[in-house]
């Protein structure tokens, strides 16, 4: 089941990509600890969000913070394609 992204909510992951990307590329910054709660909250989704569309529009932004520096920076040289 996917979940149809509205324009707004696209600006908004890509602006946590973005935020996320920031982070990760900042000396001492501790990407275990952000992959360790976003694994959690995942794992054990907030109320009403634990299955279908509801599940994947909650994972999604959880799923984002968890990329690789190298996918993001991917994504910047392919203009998001």
């Amino acid at each position: 089941m996917a979940y149809e992204v509205k324009p707004f909510e696209q600006g908004v992951l890509m602006a946590l990509l973005s935020l996320t990307h920031a982070l990760k590329q900042t000396p001492g910054f501790n990407e275990e600890a952000l992959t360790r709660a976003a694994k959690f909250f995942t794992e054990v989704p907030a109320g009403g969000c634990e299955s279908g569309e509801a599940f994947d529009a909650y994972e999604w932004p959880l799923s984002v913070i968890q990329k690789d520096v190298s996918y993001i920076e991917k994504l910047l040289e392919n203009k998001g394609n």
